[in-house]
């Protein structure tokens, strides 16, 4: 975790704090919006082709909480996506403008679920560059 507090950190502050941690992997977890209510799902998201497997493994896993798949995105041009010094994805839970979507959030049973799915997902990544080795 990188904050404790709800505060405001600019993207460039952000960027420069991850790297003062020099973090062995980034995972930026965000809840979703849509102008359409019908919208829902989980969806990860890269910038570089090489960290696309970790947001695949991290999607797969995300689905076996019965979330609907809205999508895998490349080239992804978001700030915590940007360094190469890591490995990094951004998660987008779900839409919290889905009603849905919103109940399962809001459910903290649910986010823990959540949690475990990405740490599943993380081993499962890490398990397939050890195969490849």
């Amino acid at each position: 975790m990188t904050r404790e507090t709800d505060t405001t950190l600019s993207m460039p502050e952000r960027v420069l704090m991850l790297k003062d941690q020099e973090p062995d992997i980034s995972i930026s977890l965000h809840f979703n919006s849509s102008d359409y209510d019908t919208t829902q799902g989980a969806s990860t998201y890269y910038r570089y082709i090489g960290f696309r497997p970790l947001t695949q493994f991290i999607l797969k896993r995300m689905k076996e909480l019965g979330l609907k798949e809205y999508g895998n995105v490349g080239n992804f041009n978001f700030g915590l996506n940007g360094p190469t010094d890591y490995p990094n994805c951004l998660v987008e839970i779900g839409f919290l403008s889905n009603k849905a979507d919103e109940k399962k959030i809001l459910s903290p049973a649910f986010r823990k679920q959540v949690a475990a799915k990405i740490i599943a997902g993380i081993k499962d990544w890490l398990k397939s560059m050890h195969k490849t080795t």
